[in-house]
Parts: structure tokens; C-alpha cells; sequence
């Protein structure tokens, strides 16, 4: 019989593609998976910088958090694939260095060329080209801002006789073996058949694959220090139960039906070794704003009263201080205005006639600052209190372009922050709020002017009270177009109104919902109930609420 040489080269293609990772029908859409340190302190994730495509050009950033210290830094991803990937990070207990592990997939800076990884496998009796870039960074160590400590590639793993039996085929690296019990075309990510890591997330340990003469069959196990890059020795003994490495993303192995669907709707854990993954399909759908009350004519600065257990809010129009009471009733409190937010000791701070006061249930308002820096009326649009005594509130025109300013409560000082007029690009800022901790101040920009530039801005919170305006002002923490009132919900995120939705931010700014507000446009939005989780949102006209659902127990 005579055989084509063509078809031959075929056949032969064929059948050694059959002994690596799936190369043809559906694929794994590209994912680089986060994790949170053994103690949950710190937490790694990685996001795409645009829309991903499965294989490429995609470009990632990583995001660094601190929990305790509520600090996140963003960094772009560097040395990461730019085309199709499935890795996964893990960070160190201290948080001072984080890891990528690629597993399968040959290194490209940019698109993947699936059949132009033949060429690497060498033409019949040379060797392959060890040094091609596309067999380098298959573990990647980091500092926690993103500075590479050392990138290992296959060249740092393999012995020669072990390169011998790698093969590229389908831009995949075939140098890895499955761990017993596990086939990486049944786990949720197939990556998760190919390692093991320890509880700490410092080791990483591998199956590479055996070779013609090795005696196990099962493949030659390393093991990399995930801190430092260096390959442990052969005969190194790992004592600390934490260092062992064990088999990560605890729960089921198999898909069951294995389709698009459940591979791409697999969320990982991020603390693999304690925690399951989950699959969900889709997210769960955001709350329904029902009305509370209606008839209004311009509402505004909602705010619970924990003392009362009741919600205050204001209709600029009448100039009245209106509160919920029982049966969704209201009940005009102040006639003289009463517009502002509640502080954490619990006291009201606003705009009530021309002066900005504090005041308790029952109390009197009394006065802090009767004049603007300058010695100008005050005017208010928003404002917010942090827990170390200083109150933040913007005005959107006064004068032109905004003003943020900066209030002493127990000095009874007065400073401006900012003035829209001097910084164009952060004119007429509007809603605000202040984290838990006091340490980070997050402002709504309409700038009416230049909407691209409109969004979330987050400024350091000095301990003298001032603002860090210079780190924040150059870049938008979150992309929120013409954003107004804005209040911290109970699990941490963000909710702002933004036209006829709430958008709803995670902790690094990233959109992750939104709530659809039945009629009008949101003007503000505070939490309230006897355990936070009630959303209250007003519109000119309109006083609606909803109540999130409770929180996850431990």
C-alpha cells in the first residue's frame, strides 16, 4: 500500500493529539483564577482589560486587596498570555507575594496560533527549540505591586530526556500528567487535574510526564517555592503541614453534562483548599424597588435614624424634613429644611435652614458652621461623616463648576478641598460617602461638561482629616456615568444612583449589578431596618425600598 507522506503527517497529528487536552469542538473560556490567603486577609484576582476572546490579543490586570486595612492597588498583569489561558494565582500568607501558575498553554504575547505550535516540536530528527518564548513563563512569582520576582519556564523544569517526550501540539504544552482519579475533561477547570498546592499557597507541586525509561510511570513529582521561584531539591522534606502540597478546589470532580454552559458557569473558590466552587449560571437577579410613598415633589437625602429606628428624608420643594412612620405613613418634621445624612455616632448632619447643624431626635439642631469657606452662604448638595469627627459635603454649582469642603465638626473649621474651577476635570462633584474605617472617601462627578470624565473617585483620607486629592484625581475608580447619591451596603459594595438604575460597585469598582428604579431617576439612597439591609431610594416624586437578601451565615 502506498501511503501519501502528506497524509501521513496527518494521521500522525491526529493521534498524538489525542493524548493531550481537548484541541477541537468546544474550549474553556480563557480564566486566570483568584485566591484569598490561608487567613482570608489578602485576596488576588485577576480581571481582563477589555472583552476576552478565546485566544486573543487579551491584556489582564491583577487586583492586590488588603481586607484589614481595606487597600486595594490595581496593576497590570505583566509577563501574563496574551492568548488563550487557564491559570490560576495564589497568594502567601503575608500578602507580600502572589503567584501565577499556566499550566497548559504555550506562552504568546499576543493572538494564539493554534497550528503554528507544530513548529516547535522540530522537523523529524532535530531537536525543538527549547529557548522559543512560547515554553517560558509557566510559573510567574510577584511582588504584591505586580513587580516580577522570577518567571520559571519549561527549561528550568525539565530534563532532556523529558523534553524529549514534550510535545506542542494546538499551542498546548503536553509536560504534565493527571493526578490519580482525576481527568482534567471531567474536573471544572481541567487545570485542576495537573497540581497540587499547599494550605498556605507557597507550594506548588507538579506531575511532569514520565519518559520512556522511568520506572514510575505515574511521572517525576516537583515541587516550586511559590515566594521565591527556586525548584525544591528531590530529596527536600516538607515537615509543616502547610507546606505539604494537597488537592485544591475541594467538591465534586465531574461536570455531569458537560457543555459550554457549566464549564463557563464554574465559579472557583478563592481559597481552593477550604473552600467548593460553585456552579451558577447566571447571577442572582438583583432585588424589586417597590414604593414606599409618592406624591413628592422633589426628594432628596434619605437617612435612618438608628436611635428612632425610623427613616428622615427631604423634599427640597417644600423645604420640609419628612419621616416614615408606621403603615408607610409620613409626618412632616421640620419645616425649615433638614437636608443631610446620618453620622456613625448616630446624629443628623445637614443643611437645615442656612446653617449646617447636628442634631439628635429631640434635640435642637445645633449649629457647627454658619458660612462657607470665604465667608459665602452655605449650600449643600450631599454630604457624609467619618467616624473620626469630619464631614465631607459638595456642592454641584456653587460656585460655577463645585465644590467639595472639609468640616472640622469638633473645631468648627472650614477648609475647601477642591474647587471644580481649578480642577476641570472633577467638576460638580455630588454624591459621597466614606468607608467603615474612615480611611478612603469615595465622590460621584457629574461634570456636567464633559461626561466622559464623570464617574467614581476615591481619595485617601489624611489623618488630619484632609484629603489625598492627587491620588485620585487622575483616574476614575469606578465608570459610572453622570453618578448621584451613594451609600456602602451592608456586604461592603457600593450602591449609586445613576439615572433610572442603582449601580452597584464591588470593593475594587467594578460593576457587579444594578437595580432598575421602576419610574424616574434616582436622586439618593441611604440603608435603614433593624439589620441594614433595607434599601431605601428616592426619586423627585417617589420613596421606594427594598430588602437585599440576608446575608450568608458563617
Amino acid at each position: 500500500m502506498h501511503w501519501n507522506p502528506m497524509r501521513l503527517i496527518a494521521l500522525i497529528v491526529v493521534l498524538l493529539a489525542g493524548q493531550f487536552p481537548a484541541r477541537a469542538g468546544y474550549e474553556q473560556p480563557c480564566h486566570i483564577d483568584g485566591c484569598r490567603s490561608a487567613d482570608g486577609r489578602f485576596v488576588v484576582t485577576a480581571e481582563p482589560i477589555g472583552k476576552t476572546t478565546n485566544h486573543g490579543p487579551n491584556k489582564w490586570q491583577f487586583v492586590w486587596r488588603d481586607t484589614k486595612e481595606n487597600k486595594t492597588v490595581r496593576f497590570d498583569a505583566k509577563d501574563v498570555q496574551g492568548g488563550q489561558i487557564h491559570a490560576h494565582l495564589f497568594v502567601a500568607p503575608d500578602g507580600e507575594t502572589f503567584a501565577l501558575f499556566n499550566h497548559t498553554t504555550l506562552w504568546t504575547e499576543g493572538k494564539s496560533d493554534m497550528h503554528g505550535a507544530q513548529k516547535l516540536c522540530g522537523e523529524p530528527g532535530k531537536p525543538k527549540d527549547r529557548a522559543d518564548p512560547a515554553f517560558s513563563r509557566r510559573v510567574i512569582v510577584y511582588k504584591k505591586d505586580g513587580t516580577v520576582v522570577k518567571a520559571i519556564g519549561a527549561n528550568d523544569l525539565l530534563t532532556p530526556e523529558e523534553w524529549d517526550n514534550t510535545l506542542a501540539v494546538f499551542n498546548r504544552l503536553g509536560w504534565l500528567v493527571e493526578y490519580p482519579g482525576l481527568k482534567f475533561k471531567e474536573t471544572p477547570r481541567h487545570g485542576y487535574a495537573f497540581y497540587q498546592v499547599s494550605p498556605d499557597y507557597t507550594i506548588l507541586e507538579l506531575r511532569l510526564t514520565p519518559t520512556r525509561t522511568s520506572k514510575d510511570k505515574s511521572g517525576r513529582i516537583i515541587r516550586v517555592d511559590l515566594t521565591t521561584g527556586r525548584v525544591l531539591a528531590a530529596d527536600e522534606k516538607l515537615t509543616d503541614k502547610n507546606k505539604i502540597p494537597v488537592r485544591p478546589y475541594r467538591g465534586p470532580d465531574a461536570l455531569g453534562d458537560n457543555n459550554p454552559a457549566v464549564r463557563e458557569g464554574y465559579v472557583p473558590s478563592l481559597d481552593p483548599v477550604r473552600a467548593e466552587g460553585k456552579f451558577t449560571f447566571a447571577p442572582n437577579p438583583p432585588p424589586k424597588l417597590d414604593v414606599v410613598k409618592d406624591g413628592f415633589t422633589k426628594l432628596d437625602t434619605p437617612a435612618w435614624l438608628p436611635a428612632d429606628k425610623c427613616l428622615v428624608f427631604t423634599d427640597l420643594v417644600q423645604k420640609k424634613l419628612f419621616r416614615l412612620e408606621a403603615k408607610n405613613e409620613v409626618k412632616a418634621v421640620r419645616d425649615d429644611g433638614g437636608r443631610g445624612k446620618v453620622g456613625p455616632d448616630g446624629r443628623f448632619y445637614g443643611l437645615v435652614g442656612d446653617k449646617l447643624v447636628s442634631w439628635k431626635p429631640g434635640e435642637e439642631p445645633k449649629a457647627i458652621v454658619e458660612k462657607a469657606a470665604g465667608g459665602k452662604d452655605l449650600a449643600l448638595n450631599d454630604i457624609a461623616v467619618s467616624p473620626t469627627g469630619f464631614a465631607y459635603f459638595t456642592t454641584l454649582k456653587d460656585p460655577d463648576k463645585g465644590r467639595l469642603t472639609i468640616v472640622d465638626v469638633a473645631k468648627k473649621t472650614v477648609a475647601v478641598a477642591y474647587d471644580g474651577a481649578d480642577l476641570p476635570d472633577l467638576s460638580n462633584p455630588n454624591g459621597i460617602a466614606v468607608s467603615a474605617d474612615g480611611k478612603t472617601l469615595l465622590l460621584g462627578v457629574s461634570n456636567y461638561k464633559d461626561r466622559k470624565k464623570s464617574g467614581i473617585y476615591r481619595f485617601p483620607i489624611k489623618a488630619d482629616g484632609a484629603l489625598d486629592i492627587a491620588a485620585g484625581k487622575d483616574k476614575k475608580w469606578g465608570d459610572v456615568t453622570a453618578p448621584d447619591g451613594m451609600a456602602f451596603g451592608p456586604e461592603g459594595n457600593l450602591y449609586v444612583t445613576a439615572g433610572a438604575s442603582v449601580v452597584i460597585l464591588d470593593a475594587t469598582g467594578k460593576k457587579v449589578s444594578e437595580i432598575k428604579i421602576p419610574k424616574g431617576s434616582g436622586t439618593n439612597l441611604t440603608f435603614g431596618g433593624d439589620d441594614g439591609r433595607t434599601l431605601f431610594v428616592t426619586t423627585d416624586t417617589t420613596l421606594y425600598s427594598c430588602r437585599l437578601a440576608d446575608a450568608p451565615k458563617p
